[in-house]
């Protein structure tokens, strides 16, 4: 009877080290095909896992600061809370023109105060123009004559005694040397501005050039304001006087007079000088007018 040949099996041994080379080979394929090796053996097989996000000082997110509305490079917004208008307020600073360095003080309230120009002074015309580039109304501060005789106008000003032609001519001129000014307010001028000649004279040269008109009312007799309205020029009165005393706490004493006469009727002129603290006592008090809910403006806001 033929003999059977027995398969041939492997020992346990061999069976352990084929299947390591095979399990080898194929862990050497993978790891080819992803580029390269790494120190930890179970990368070779497994998705490296994305690192966590560790919260540290340098990686706190940070909101973007808000933007607010550009509302003019000259007169931002005021800050702090926001308080409802109740009255408006146009400061006018007078006898501007002797310096640039008293124009900037006015420049830094940040605010849109009016600035009034002497004519024929040495800086009338670089004040003028430094004014309107920041953004400021300006205006001709024209010298009418006073009931003081010692009170000179200058070689720009205007006398009673001259005719109607010789104001026109004169008002002609000082508005031709101030190119760019929106309007007319007189300096000094209690004499002229009570006669109604005179001031029918000047304000024709006013109302051809356009312009608005402010009597400064330098006198309870004064007729400007009146014959501007008649002659159909815009125009407005002055209320308070700021600084005929230079001293601070006077000076604060009428703003708040004028912060209270805006707040009965609504609006209110305050006049004051370039060479005087105003500039100074206005911007410390900013606060205080937008707490009162008074809104500082162009003296053309007001004209009618």
């Amino acid at each position: 009877m033929p003999t059977r040949r027995r398969a041939a099996t492997l020992s346990p041994a061999l069976l352990a080290v084929a299947t390591a080379i095979v399990v080898a080979g194929l862990v050497l394929g993978f790891v080819a095909g992803r580029g390269g090796f790494s120190n930890d053996p179970l990368s070779a097989v497994l998705p490296a896992p994305k690192p966590a996000a560790v919260p540290g000082p340098s990686a706190r997110r940070v909101s973007p600061a808000p933007v607010s509305p550009r509302s003019g490079t000259t007169f931002p917004r005021p800050s702090g809370r926001a308080h409802e208008t109740v009255g408006r307020v146009a400061v006018i600073f007078d006898d501007a023109g002797s310096s640039l360095e008293e124009l900037e003080e006015i420049i830094a309230i940040g605010r849109p105060v009016t600035v009034a120009v002497l004519p024929g002074l040495r800086f009338s015309a670089a004040v003028a123009e430094r004014a309107k580039s920041a953004g400021l109304e300006v205006i001709l501060h024209l010298p009418l004559e006073a009931d003081d005789s010692s009170q000179d106008v200058g070689p720009a000003g205007i006398t009673v005694s001259m005719s109607d032609g010789e104001i026109e001519e004169r008002v002609r001129a000082a508005l031709t040397s101030l190119p760019g000014v929106i309007g007319v307010n007189n300096h000094m001028g209690s004499k002229g501005t009570a006669d109604e000649r005179v001031m029918r004279a000047v304000l024709r040269v006013v109302r051809e050039r356009n312009l608005l008109f402010v009597d400064s009312v330098t006198s309870s007799r004064s007729v400007a304001g009146q014959i501007a309205r008649e002659m159909g020029i815009r125009t407005v009165s002055r209320q308070v006087f700021l600084d005929n005393e230079d001293e601070t706490g006077a000076i604060r004493a009428q703003f708040r007079r004028a912060i209270g006469i805006a707040r009965r009727r609504g609006d209110a002129v305050a006049i004051g000088h370039a060479q005087r603290l105003t500039a100074q006592v206005l911007q410390q008090m900013l606060g205080e007018f937008d707490r009162s809910g008074i809104q500082l403006v162009p003296i053309s806001a007001l004209t009618q």
